[in-house]
């Protein structure tokens, strides 16, 4: 019942908004789960109850449970959100048992037969030891088209499965060269039709470059993505030691996404970083301080950006914009109901009119 009040409050502010002003926006969120492992060794959680409790999840610290999973469902669908973008990892190579269980919320979220409407799709976190290997790259393929992207409830960009690479230069490390892994990818193409699906929609997180040792767009254009995006973009210039402002990471966005629109080689999803204070897990240099009302801010300014770019465009007749991250508690950036911030974050995200109210 916790909703009920807040959704009374701003129904009516929605409905004006939907009606007047541009379509509701496709979004999705990036899901971390690494908060399914409750053993004592478990790296991520080991001192956040300590010395972060006002970051706890309302739900709990937990989401290993069909119940808590649920719970997340239920929060980010009526805060707006259209889909989970799941961080999905070669987990069964994984050496400890915390890394065996990064899929578990994933899995869950299969067998809820009360989506809400809520849609998924994977990110495939190709870092360091997650990188699927050469030798397994064809049975990794055939296992996300069966398992995940023949889903009817799998997220689709213009009825294609959407995929998103995380490192695009791990990708092009892991086969040795750019032709390569535009190979893997398009194997990863055909397995999907082999299937009777459609031609899959490619994305990878990118940073526009090849300046300072970002990504090379042109390469990346020529491995077959479909478009770009990022997963944060929290390395901002003119970041200071310590504590910084919010104001500081918007503006960094900001430059991202026009670099993105001056290349123009690709279409860009523009990716709102939520936040940023990784301290829970160790010692940072810096990290950014933020407010609920900043982050409504933040979120505009993504919708504003895809209205004047018509030529990044990935879907034409809604903005499409992700946010990292729902959960992703040990770096600070999250807008999952907390006892820290109650329901500010959600609250605030929906209550200028991103809220679909077909779904109550």
């Amino acid at each position: 019942m916790r909703y009920q009040t807040l959704l009374l409050a701003v129904f009516t502010a929605a409905h004006s908004f939907t009606s007047q002003a541009a379509p509701k926006p496709l979004v999705g969120v990036y899901y971390f789960d690494g908060w399914a492992d409750r053993t004592a060794g478990n790296f991520d959680i080991k001192m956040m109850p300590t010395n972060y409790a006002q970051r706890e999840p309302l739900s709990g610290w937990y989401d290993d449970s069909a119940e808590l999973v649920h719970r997340q469902v239920v929060d980010a669908r009526f805060a707006g959100i259209d889909f989970f973008l799941f961080d999905w990892y070669d987990a069964d190579r994984a050496m400890n048992t915390t890394d065996k269980t990064l899929n578990a919320a994933l899995a869950l979220f299969k067998e809820d037969r009360k989506k809400l409407g809520m849609k998924y799709a994977l990110l495939y976190v190709n870092d360091g030891s997650f990188s699927v290997p050469q030798s397994n790259w064809d049975v990794t393929c055939r296992k996300w088209v069966k398992e995940y992207l023949t889903d009817p409830n799998y997220q689709r960009i213009d009825n294609r499965p959407l995929f998103v690479v995380y490192n695009a230069r791990a990708m092009e490390s892991m086969w040795g060269g750019p032709q390569s892994a535009a190979a893997a990818l398009a194997h990863l193409r055909q397995t999907a039709k082999n299937a009777g699906l459609p031609d899959l929609f490619l994305m990878t997180c990118a940073t526009p470059g090849p300046t300072n040792g970002w990504n090379d767009l042109g390469s990346l254009a020529q491995e077959g993505y479909d478009a770009f995006t990022g997963y944060n973009y929290v390395g901002i210039a003119g970041t200071q030691k310590g504590s910084n402002p919010y104001a500081k990471l918007i503006r960094g966005h900001e430059e991202i996404w026009d670099a993105f629109a001056s290349d123009g080689r690709r279409p860009y999803v523009p990716v709102v970083t939520d936040g940023w204070d990784s301290r829970p897990w160790a010692e940072t240099d810096f990290w950014y301080e933020r407010t609920p009302v900043e982050f409504e801010d933040f979120v505009d300014l993504a919708l504003k950006w895809w209205r004047v770019h018509p030529k990044m465009h990935v879907t034409e007749d809604r903005p499409f914009i992700l946010i990292e991250a729902w959960n992703e508690l040990g770096e600070g950036s999250y807008i999952m109901p907390t006892k820290g911030d109650g329901d500010a974050y959600p609250a605030r995200f929906f209550s200028k009119g991103h809220i679909d109210a077909s779904i109550y």
